[in-house]
């Protein structure tokens, strides 16, 4: 990093040559409107060029990719932009030999030149500056950024962990209107927040997410939507949600800090650190559940917090299982970033086992404490939701280890049984009071 600015007084080329030898990209992505007009020229016998400013060998690994015949670009102190690019075309294909497909404004004396311009989503500026010299210029579609690729960026279904904040609402029998509108504030908060930790986290996992089966297909790692926008709304996204929990209370916005400095601390570092990575993951969820009780001023009960940990801890650790069994890397060293290997997976089925029934443990004890008599007119009825809850965290381990999911979230929203488990819990809850 010291050496940066040294590297730049040589000149931008060194720059970029010292950075692909250093770090050269593990894959790129090109515009699909773009995959379409190669693979339309290779149709025809007609040959393809990669050409751009970027540093030769930076090019490489991507002409070879999309079969290209061959590529230009940046080397021996010549930088290969504007009309530097279009007289090595000219000389390498001749005036009006090659069309040029370009989007940037820069890329006008290669338009000029070519024998027909092809333009990926201009500005209507350049748009009308390219008509001007070729009528039967083209305008092809950009890669998409749509604003559902942008919203789906922001993974918006994994919201429903915030519902959290909720629970000692609902474990106290609260009514009061007023507190569920305060928490329903800190819920929005902890979404805002959520979403800017998940572009975050997947900015610094893309090489990982792009050789996923599943996660390659994400806005970001697909390429379909662009960084610099996505990092604006994340940003906001994160200075919106601690200046909402600021309005809540002072506690709230507490409670927010520390769940984004976890959240970076995580992506950073402590994914990658064996058990740390569920430690950290289940504080993130019990940190919602303080937040909540603090907006909502009510004492939380050491039994739900209990119980909300070993929950936590079983659930982050299904996610794991899930993950390295969806990948099918039987006999790899490690997957994904993460610290787990073969002979891991049965220490983590048994934390998982062990957390699931200490769960259930907890939940019994509960049913004989004190608070339950004040809460529940027929408390032995709570019983029945034990049951319910050993089913759905041991059958939630079994499709795991099978590699059924990868992400119990996602899993939980679309898994029937699941649903009819938590009906039966609530229904059995319904009969207690």
């Amino acid at each position: 990093m010291f050496l940066l600015p040294l590297w730049l007084a040589r000149g931008r080329l060194a720059l970029q040559r010292r950075i692909v030898e250093l770090a050269p990209p593990d894959t790129v992505t090109l515009i699909p409107s773009v995959l379409d007009e190669i693979a339309a020229a290779r149709s025809q016998g007609r040959q393809v060029w990669l050409t751009s400013d970027s540093h030769a060998r930076l090019l490489a690994p991507l002409a070879a990719s999309v079969g290209a015949d061959g590529h230009l670009g940046s080397e021996g102190g010549v930088n290969l932009v504007g009309q530097a690019k279009a007289d090595a075309l000219v000389k390498r294909f001749g005036r009006g030999g090659f069309d040029y497909i370009g989007g940037d404004r820069r890329d006008l004396p290669c338009w000029r030149r070519a024998r027909r311009a092809i333009c990926v989503a201009p500005p209507a500026r350049l748009a009308r500056l390219v008509r001007g010299f070729d009528e039967n210029a083209r305008f092809l579609a950009d890669s998409g950024g749509s604003p559902l690729d942008y919203l789906s960026a922001l993974r918006p279904r994994q919201w429903t962990k915030n519902t959290l904040v909720f629970a000692p609402l609902v474990a106290s029998h609260a009514h009061d209107a007023s507190l569920y509108l305060a928490v329903a504030g800190l819920f929005a908060a902890f979404s805002a927040c959520a979403s800017w930790g998940y572009v975050f986290n997947d900015l610094l996992d893309l090489p990982h997410d792009r050789q996923h089966q599943t996660k390659r297909k994400r806005p970001i790692a697909a390429g379909a939507v662009s960084l610099g926008p996505v990092l604006c709304i994340g940003t906001a996204l994160a200075i919106g949600g601690l200046a909402l929990a600021g309005t809540l209370s002072l506690a709230a916005a507490g409670y927010v800090g520390l769940y984004m400095a976890v959240t970076v601390l995580y992506s950073l570092w402590l994914k990658r650190s064996a058990v740390i990575d569920v430690i950290a993951l289940a504080m993130m969820f019990t940190i919602r559940v303080l937040a909540g009780a603090a907006v909502a001023a009510v004492t939380l009960s050491p039994w739900l917090l209990s119980f909300c940990i070993f929950t936590f801890l079983a659930l982050a650790m299904v996610k794991r299982i899930g993950e390295y069994r969806s990948l099918g890397t039987s006999g790899s060293a490690a997957f994904s970033g993460r610290a787990y290997r073969d002979e891991d997976l049965p220490a983590m089925i048994a934390i998982c086992a062990a957390s699931s029934f200490a769960s259930a443990i907890v939940f019994t004890l509960y049913i004989h404490s004190s608070e339950v008599i004040t809460l529940y007119s027929h408390p032995e009825y709570l019983w029945f939701i034990c049951p319910l809850l050993v089913y759905a965290l041991a059958r939630m381990l079994l499709l795991a280890n099978r590699g059924a999911f990868d992400d119990p979230v996602a899993f939980a929203m679309r898994d029937g049984r699941g649903w009819l488990a938590g009906l039966g819990a609530l229904t059995v809850l319904a009969a207690a009071l």
